[in-house]
């Protein structure tokens, strides 16, 4: 099966996830950070979810009982994620009739998508899919991405949300930015970010999933932002 890749923005889309197992919890955590409104249906909730059951939010609503039909009025996705396949396949039948997007957790062949393996590095996201004949091995891929592509990515993403716009606006020739953005995106330039990560820690490297305080994460980030600014002078000095 061929499958369309596709990165789609949820930001206020209705989400239901049918279902509150492990599976359901990982697709949950995952839907979060894009800012669509989620409804998980079930009977009974894996321990996971006790933290979000004891908040009030916005963002989701957490319903303990049975799935009905009219829990698809209005969704943009639905996730089928119970363990009763038959179950799962009556929600696909019956969200294809009313042209709802549905991902069946174990029926690829039923569902309009699949989800990846992802690796997220800010705005930076690798996705990884063996069009669910082998998940083993996109999780395996997955791995080495992450080893590969570390957090050097997310911070250097997060100076150019600032930085592209200004270069665009202040550099007219076409030629001269393309250059520029080319020389930024470089191996080298890379290699030179991580060299200021590791001046002010090596764990950083060392540790993909590194949590940054806010001030240190200021400080690398502007010592970066330094590196590209004096990279685009070199590059205006040398036309």
């Amino acid at each position: 099966m061929k499958f369309y890749p596709i990165n789609l923005n949820l930001k206020d889309k209705n989400v239901l996830i049918v279902g509150a197992g492990k599976v359901a919890l990982r697709k949950f955590k995952r839907l979060l950070p894009t800012g669509a409104r989620i409804k998980i249906v079930a009977p009974e909730f894996n321990q996971g979810f006790s933290s979000y059951s004891n908040q009030e939010s916005e963002e989701y609503i957490l319903l303990e009982r049975k799935f009905i039909e009219e829990d698809l009025i209005g969704q943009f996705l639905v996730f089928a994620a119970t363990d009763n396949s038959s179950l799962n396949e009556r929600i696909a039948l019956l969200a294809r009739g009313k042209n709802i997007l549905i991902n069946i957790i174990d029926n690829a062949e039923l569902s309009d998508f699949t989800v990846p393996a992802v690796v997220n590095r800010g705005e930076l996201l690798l996705t990884v899919s063996s069009g669910s004949n082998l998940p083993a091995l996109s999780k395996n891929i997955r791995k080495k991405l992450e080893s590969d592509f570390g957090l050097e990515y997310r911070l250097l993403l997060d100076i150019m949300s600032e930085k592209r716009q200004e270069i665009i606006e202040n550099i007219e020739d076409d030629k001269l930015r393309k250059t520029i953005f080319s020389e930024i995106a470089s191996d080298v330039f890379m290699s030179k970010i991580k060299d200021i990560i590791a001046d002010h820690n090596p764990e950083i490297l060392a540790n993909s999933n590194y949590q940054f305080d806010s001030t240190e994460y200021l400080a690398v980030k502007k010592d970066i932002k330094a590196a590209v600014s004096q990279l685009i002078e070199k590059m205006k000095s040398q036309k």
